[in-house]
């Protein structure tokens, strides 16, 4: 089960990818993995996010005013759907909020404004 969350971001492409690169480059080696890669439409990293497996995919698309930016969460294992039982549901909402706090962070970097806190804190 992905989720998936969207943000229009005032930037080309190219600069919305860099931004994302430079965010993998200040993070631990050891706690993701790049799974795909194609410049500068696609990345999909494996994370480790407080123990949980999960695969993010960015796609990026070009509009008008910059790009739109796709990030799709999917986590991996059945520990997820374990715990979405034993949470009544709300573990998704705690992943939901993870996306929407990295793409406004992708943003504010892309746009030159001060971000909101770390993306992922597991």
């Amino acid at each position: 089960m992905a989720i998936e969350k969207a943000f229009a971001i005032e930037g080309e492409p190219a600069a919305v990818w860099d931004a994302l690169w430079a965010d993998l480059g200040e993070g631990e080696a050891s706690s993701f993995s790049v799974e795909q890669s194609r410049f500068p439409s696609l990345l999909t990293i494996n994370v480790d996010l407080g123990g949980m497996a999960a695969r993010i995919t960015y796609g990026i698309v070009a509009t008008a005013a910059g790009s739109e930016v796709t990030a799709s969460l999917e986590p991996l294992g059945s520990r997820y759907g374990f715990l979405q039982l034993l949470t009544l549901g709300r573990m998704k909402i705690h992943y939901e909020m993870v996306l929407v706090q990295g793409l406004s962070n992708l943003k504010n970097t892309v746009e030159g404004k001060p971000l909101l806190g770390p993306a992922l804190e597991g």
